[in-house]
């Protein structure tokens, strides 16, 4: 009898071979590397659509204040800020899509705002375009050096099967101090989650991944490191009790 593996995947909650949907693949931002998180306001103006987006925005509807962004941006073509604006509407709904392409196309023209990168790549994630996100997180990390955008790198390159880099960016992850201080947030069951050091995620992510290449005794030492870390850590726990409890006999014919 198979019995369920769970690893935790980005963004829009993922479930892998074991039943691996709870190490989160995507959503969450880097609150430390990567500042921004509200819709940005257009620039004070006297125009009648930024007191139409305005006044949208303040009555929570968001269908009447991109409007408002689209039209700016006929007048516009050139503003960053307005493109910057559409993009963070299209995030804050979840159109990954629209986001998707309204980020790459800002970044040609501004590859250095790592808040819009950051919003292209949880996108491209959510939308299962992994390899393409990977890239985003890869130059995300190049610059930010942030043991959060490590973290999505590992997971990405898990979900793509890269085994001998995943282990190698565990490696720098647990090396790393401020991976016991940073948490993400990881699926306990279908209804809570749990903060989890992303130090203890790691771990995890790395026994799920040597099970995955049939190597039990290191993934269940894996899987014990991050419950040492963090006792209350449901899924290494389960993943544990999987690979240790007695294999039943298949039933007799």
């Amino acid at each position: 009898m198979k019995r369920s593996f769970i690893i935790p995947i980005i963004g829009a909650i993922i479930l892998f071979a074991f039943n691996a949907n709870a190490q989160k693949k995507g959503k969450e931002m880097d609150p430390a590397a990567v500042k921004p998180t509200s819709v940005a306001a257009p620039k004070p103006s006297n125009e009648l659509e930024v007191k139409i987006y305005e006044t949208a925005l303040k009555y929570g509807d968001i269908e009447v204040a991109r409007n408002a962004i689209y039209a700016l941006l006929v007048k516009h073509p050139d503003s960053l800020s307005y493109l910057d604006t559409l993009a963070r509407l299209y995030f804050s709904n979840g159109n990954y899509v629209q986001c998707a392409l309204t980020s790459k196309d800002y970044l040609t023209r501004d590859s250095a705002n790592l808040f819009v990168r950051e919003m292209l790549a949880i996108s491209l994630s959510s939308l299962n375009k992994n390899k393409e996100s990977l890239e985003q997180y890869e130059i995300l990390y190049a610059n930010t050096h942030s043991v959060f955008h490590a973290y999505q790198i590992a997971i990405l390159q898990y979900v793509l099967k890269r085994f001998g880099e995943c282990e190698t960016t565990c490696a720098i992850i647990l090396s790393d101090p401020k991976a016991g201080e940073q948490k993400v947030s990881i699926s306990a069951d279908e209804k809570n989650n749990q903060q989890v050091p992303i130090k203890a995620a790691a771990y995890n992510i790395r026994g799920v991944m040597y099970k995955e290449l049939n190597r039990p005794d290191d993934a269940i030492n894996s899987f014990r490191e991050a419950v040492k870390i963090f006792p209350d850590f449901a899924l290494a726990k389960a993943n544990i009790e999987a690979m240790t409890a007695p294999k039943k006999d298949a039933p007799k014919k």
